[in-house]
């Protein structure tokens, strides 16, 4: 829990929070009530959270249960327009497999898009697909340990895409057919999807939940499955669990967005009425397993290519005193204790703000079930120092332990979140459509009250109200003295001498050494800087389409105003200092890493970043985002409009007067020490390591990782080349969102308008030309990996120029999509060989390159089958063009996508930054597109001639080149030929 959240004056709610006993009464009373645990039981016969709680749901959902028992949730919303989200969750996950049938659950998951009785296989993705909505993106589900969600994101709902949506869930419901061919076809990709999951991150996290909760059924039941038995599954197996746990009285469906409440409602009831459990008995869910105290104990698990970690958990067993009921009560006591633990989370944070930390991070981690509470600090060192970076964590622990927290620090956390939800009241009305969706079957998941953002903040004030030094210091007291001893776990790069022993002596010394006295926290206050008189604009130019306005100053200056009002009272900035990083020669081509680093990990002016966190804590402006590309340096921030100007002087300080202190560049050097070896340990991990050096050559930026050469980069070069940046780069101002015209050019003129005027700095764009592709057409590139023996990859590029024509961008972006495609129904459905394959057309803007790809995860014995359909693609693509149906089923998910999409300033912003950005060869953007109306129409009025003329240009076997990545033990069956780097 983080940031527990605001009020406008600081200083105000620190002698609340000092004085408040003084004068109330029941004071006293209403502590003690906030730090005893809340006990209430969910009533027998209670259908949804608030049933027996004193809390009710946000007003505007309605809600109802079917006969059978199915539950529904139906809220309409406006943004964006027409759309529907629905969400259908069945109480049935990991936690409710035996110990045959693990995997189960997340095997029928995938079963559910590969035949119905009214949907035959492969038609499902492809029936979405024609109504606007793609697999991936808005067609798609999940399992965990408690539930199987599927998700449909439709584009409206008319033409009968509700209905439709509403269809496939009914199939979901009691209609998969679970045929055996199709049982066997998709037990290789579920197998390749728990392929790719392995590796030393899935290993250690195993390991880890073996130790802490070896009787906790969560730790026992991944819902990946064990490979023996999801191999051994039948549909006779399948069918048992589908027909056990998918009961009507187990399901909940959720329908946010335009639709109309009672026609919805009277559809539902049409299409669920007539579904029945298989069976009159209800199934008892599992016991949830149990945690156990044990006494101090240590784990070291041996990863030499991983970071040092040191993970220190207290365990809280048995939390039946905490009661299933959502409560008022119950959610005073959580925002008590979420106030105490984001004060020590703000403390642990200031650890690694310090100078010269010991830390690469620290923080904590609270998870809760039914078994217990489990609190995590977790410590990563910055070299092998785990003892040494345990100090100052076992100090934080100590000083809240003794000396508790001060008025000050409460203050700045309940400012926070007060400011949180002052800004989600605002909001409210222009919520997302997909985030109500998402948040409503969340909630009712997880038995919590959708409570409003209104109830939520008069909440936080009830706890404010009493919420003293001493209550939140004797709440955290509590928490900590009533969980169990320390349970240490050690990630190590090799073996320590004394093993466990040694590991539990440092944690006992580190609690035993002097207490240092803890830092004062020192006010401060930011102060924007003078720039002298406002700025004049110079020149005025209205558009058309889109609706905007292009302000030019006279200190050249640009800025390019929106006004929207997709999210109410919030504005979206984007600021480009038009020149990057191209403007210096590229003989250093990391320094833009580190001096990033410098300028978003630092503060501004005389505020050091722990000060910066605490002036806007409870504001809704702060340290911009930023960036340093090619051709341009940029910045985002989105202030709600009543902060606006104080946005702007923020990020006036940032391209001023930014600190550029040591301390981020030199913990990012130590991160990469760190981390560099881990790289090896998947087949993916290996090729996003190579990548793009695998494919491209003639610039610094694509030669092959080195690790000394990018330790050697010099820092203090690097940052005078960012301040000349900063200092030159012509600027360009993007505005979108519900702020005045007015507003807004007066806060640019009294800000970047009052500038100097400036030259700019020109790219060197000769740096370019010689970049270009690698051989082509030769035999496959063959990389290693020291990872699962189950993991390899395999990846087609068809080369070619960049997206030098936008119109032509598009028609390429379409081409690639038809790959997807024909990947998915290939590999992924026919063969069964991969879980997630994909292709595309991907330019690289930086060059005038760019190709088509084809990649996919597989097992080394299947590299060269799966590549020779990855041939058959290309070659039938070339030979036949593509069809009709495979355009409409690319193109109706992009244009209504980009329907979607414009109704987003984010949206608007990129394309409006589009206007005054320097161009580089091959970089024309989607974005550009849009700023001349028509796109959807031209999109629409794309051929198949078009795009086969595209194919036979590019999809050719002499433009390619290949790379395959195996197990070492495996490379050299692959293939005789080709060349082999083994990671070093």
């Amino acid at each position: 829990m983080k940031n527990f959240q605001s009020l406008k004056s600081l200083t105000f709610l620190v002698v609340l929070i000092a004085t408040w006993a003084g004068f109330n009464p029941e004071f006293a009373k209403a502590q003690n009530a906030l730090l005893d645990r809340p006990i209430a039981a969910t009533p027998a016969n209670a259908v949804w959270p608030w049933d027996g709680s004193d809390l009710k749901p946000e007003a505007g959902t309605t809600f109802g249960v079917l006969p059978n028992g199915m539950r529904y949730a139906i809220r309409p919303n406006k943004l964006p327009e027409k759309q529907v989200s629905l969400r259908f969750r069945i109480d049935a996950g990991s936690r409710h497999e035996r110990d045959d049938q693990r995997g189960f659950a997340h095997f029928i998951e995938h079963m559910a898009f590969n035949g119905s009785t009214n949907i035959p296989e492969g038609e499902l993705t492809k029936t979405m697909e024609r109504l606007g909505a793609s697999f991936g993106s808005h067609v798609n589900a999940h399992v965990n340990y408690s539930e199987t969600q599927y998700k449909l994101d439709i584009p409206s709902a008319d033409e009968g895409r509700l209905e439709t949506a509403l269809g496939i869930f009914r199939e979901t419901a009691d209609r998969l057919l679970f045929k055996e061919d199709a049982v066997k076809r998709e037990i290789g990709v579920v197998i390749s999807e728990m392929n790719d999951g392995e590796g030393p991150g899935r290993r250690v996290s195993r390991q880890i939940a073996e130790f802490l909760g070896p009787n906790e059924r969560a730790t026992l039941r991944e819902p990946i499955g064990v490979r023996e038995i999801v191999e051994g599954a039948t549909s006779a197996k399948l069918r048992e669990f589908y027909d056990t746990w998918y009961r009507p009285e187990r399901a909940v469906l959720v329908i946010t967005g335009d639709v109309d409440v009672a026609a919805t409602q009277a559809l539902i009831i049409k299409t669920f009425s007539d579904w029945q459990a298989k069976s009159p008995v209800k199934p008892a869910d599992p016991d949830h397993g149990f945690l156990v105290k044990q006494p101090m104990r240590a784990k070291i698990i041996v990863e030499p290519e991983q970071p040092y970690v040191a993970l220190i958990t207290r365990l809280r067993p048995d939390r039946t005193d905490y009661g299933d009921l959502d409560t008022r009560q119950k959610r005073q006591w959580s925002g008590l204790m979420g106030l105490a633990q984001g004060v020590f989370s703000r403390r642990l944070q200031r650890l690694q703000l310090v100078d010269n930390p010991v830390t690469l991070s620290v923080g904590y981690l609270l998870e809760t079930s039914k078994t217990g509470d489990i609190l995590t600090l977790y410590v990563v060192p910055r070299d092998k120092g785990w003892a040494e970076a345990m100090k100052p964590v076992a100090s934080a622990v100590r000083q809240a332990l003794q000396t508790g927290f001060t008025a000050e620090e409460i203050a700045e956390e309940i400012s926070g979140s007060r400011q949180m939800w002052e800004r989600a009241i605002t909001e409210a009305s222009t919520r997302r459509t997909t985030g109500l969706s998402s948040s409503l079957i969340t909630k009712l998941g997880n038995d919590t009250v959708p409570t409003s953002a209104l109830d939520n903040l008069a909440l936080l004030n009830e706890v404010a109200e009493v919420a003293t030094p001493e209550l939140v210091s004797q709440a955290f007291t509590r928490w900590w003295t009533q969980s169990g001893e320390p349970q240490i776990v050690l990630i190590a790069k090799e073996a320590v001498t004394g093993g466990e022993a040694t590991v539990l002596k440092a944690w006992e010394e580190a609690m035993a050494a002097p207490l240092p006295e803890r830092d004062a926290v020192t006010k401060a206050v930011f102060k924007p800087l003078n720039t002298g008189p406002a700025g004049k604009v110079a020149k005025v130019q209205e558009l058309t389409y889109p609706k905007a306005k292009i302000v030019t100053f006279d200190n050249g200056v640009r800025l390019s105003y929106m006004h929207t009002d997709y999210t109410k009272d919030r504005a979206q900035i984007r600021i480009g200092l038009n020149a990057g990083y191209l403007a210096f020669p590229p003989d250093d081509p990391h320094w833009p890493d580190f001096a990033s680093a410098s300028w978003s990990g630092d503060g501004i002016g005389d505020l050091t970043l722990d000060q910066t966190i605490s002036v806007f804590a409870n504001r809704t402006t702060g340290l911009a985002s930023v960036r340093i590309d090619p051709d341009t340096l940029e910045m985002y921030a989105s202030p709600a409009s009543a902060d606006f100007l104080e946005q702007m002087q923020v990020m006036l300080s940032q391209v001023l007067e930014p600190r550029l202190g040591p301390r981020p560049a030199a913990v990012r050097r130590d991160g990469l020490k760190q981390s560099w070896d881990s790289y090896n340990q998947t087949a993916e991990g290996v090729f996003n390591f190579y990548f793009p050096s695998l494919f491209l050559t003639g610039h610094p930026e694509y030669r092959e990782p080195d690790l000394d050469s990018i330790l050697k980069s010099d820092d203090a070069k690097g940052k005078q080349l960012l301040k000349r940046l900063l200092a030159e780069g012509k600027i360009h101002i993007v505005v979108v969102g519900d702020v005045g015209y007015d507003q807004v050019v007066d806060a640019v003129s009294r800000t970047f308008g009052a500038l100097p005027a400036r030259k700019g700095l020109p790219l060197d764009l000769t740096q370019l030309a010689s970049i270009r592709f690698l051989p082509t057409g030769g035999p496959p590139r063959v990389l290693t990996h020291k990872g699962p023996k189950e993991q390899a990859i395999v990846y087609v590029t068809w080369t070619g120029v960049g997206d030098v024509d936008p119109f032509e961008a598009e028609r390429k972006g379409l081409l690639g999509d038809i790959i997807q495609l024909r990947l998915t129904d290939k590999v992924r459905e026919a063969a069964g060989k991969s879980y997630s394959p994909s292709g595309g057309w991907s330019a690289r803007g930086f060059a005038n390159v760019g190709g088509f790809y084809a990649s996919a995860n597989v097992t080394p014995d299947q590299v060269k089958q799966v590549e020779a359909i990855m041939d058959e693609i290309a070659a039938d693509l070339v030979r036949d063009g593509v069809t009709q149906d495979e355009i409409n089923r690319v193109v109706e998910p992009d244009v209504k996508s980009i329907e979607r999409s414009r109704q987003s300033n984010g949206y608007w912003s990129y394309v409006l930054s589009d206007l005054d950005t320097p161009r580089l060869p091959g970089s024309a953007s989607g974005f550009f597109l849009d700023l001349e109306p028509g796109r959807e129409a031209r999109l629409k009025a794309i051929t198949r001639d078009e795009l086969h003329a595209i194919a036979k240009r590019y999809l050719l076997p002499q433009n390619t080149i290949r790379v395959q990545v195996v197990p070492e033990s495996s490379a050299v069956t692959q293939t005789g030929e080709g060349s082999q780097t083994k990671p070093k």
